[in-house]
């Protein structure tokens, strides 16, 4: 199959799945309160998992490749240690959302749609950086790179997305933030990604990918544990909102679990 064909083939699996996903929170019963609080608070444990166990990892995996060529690979990024240089790329994307944050609160009546809008920037960005190192796998053109490595973006993208649609649906429109609106940039946003890469950087070295994806680590890890979580816990409180932000984790470990023992585990080769 010719690279470009693959290339939109994987864009278009990405981009329905993610419409697909972040639309079905639409069609729930939303109109009990307690399943909205139960869906809420699910919906944030599946966005802190999908911080502290898929997408910050995904990034040091790049970073640090365990592959045999590993060897070759420099120990700096720009005279830093990579060590020191992911950690200050997993803290500049933590301190940009905290920064577009304080900046795009305007008074209390506004803070809820200022929340959102956070949400849906912080995981539009992680969104365009899954699709650059999803655009690396494909520009192999080899099968065995390629498909792991899209197995591995919509094990968590499809996850992502229903929580951005559950947080999405439950907002009445505002100006200049509109659901789906919102859901169909997020949608696009690894396809871009993922086009760009394969047309214009498929010779970027990994470790720039894998930088990238440690940077939008750091704004998944801002809008999951402060934006989303510290909101939840403002409208919900104990061993409730425990167990079912706990079942959110158990079931996005539980599906990672259900992909490895399935043979799928995505491995980036530089």
């Amino acid at each position: 199959m010719p690279g470009w064909i693959a290339a939109s083939a994987v864009a278009f699996i990405t981009f329905l799945g993610a419409l697909t996903a972040g639309l079905l929170p639409r069609y729930l019963p939303v109109g009990r309160s307690d399943f909205e609080a139960a869906t809420t608070a699910v919906a944030a444990g599946l966005l802190l998992a999908s911080a502290l166990v898929i997408v910050i990892p995904e990034g040091f995996q790049v970073l640090f490749p365990t592959c045999p060529s590993a060897a070759s690979h420099p120990d700096t990024f720009f005279g830093l240690p990579k060590v020191l240089a992911s950690g200050l790329a997993i803290l500049t994307g933590f301190l940009l959302m905290l920064g577009l944050e304080s900046k795009g609160m305007g008074h209390e009546l506004a803070h809820k749609h200022s929340q959102i809008r956070i949400l849906s920037v912080g995981l539009g960005l992680h969104a365009l950086t899954d699709g650059l190192a999803l655009g690396a796998g494909v520009a192999t053109e080899l099968l065995a790179i390629t498909l792991p490595i899209l197995v591995a973006v919509m094990v968590h993208k499809v996850p992502v997305a229903f929580s951005l649609g559950t947080f999405l649906w439950q907002q009445r429109p505002a100006r200049g933030l509109h659901p789906f609106r919102s859901l169909l940039l997020f949608s696009l946003a690894t396809p871009v990604g993922l086009l760009i890469t394969f047309l214009f950087l498929r010779h970027l070295p990994h470790a720039w990918i894998g930088l990238m994806l440690l940077f939008s680590g750091g704004t998944f890890l801002y809008v999951a544990a402060v934006d989303v979580l510290g909101r939840v816990r403002q409208e919900q409180g104990g061993m409730c909102l425990f167990c079912r932000v706990g079942l959110g984790v158990i079931l996005l470990v539980s599906v990672l679990i259900l992909v490895r023992v399935l043979g799928f585990e995505a491995e980036f080769h530089g």
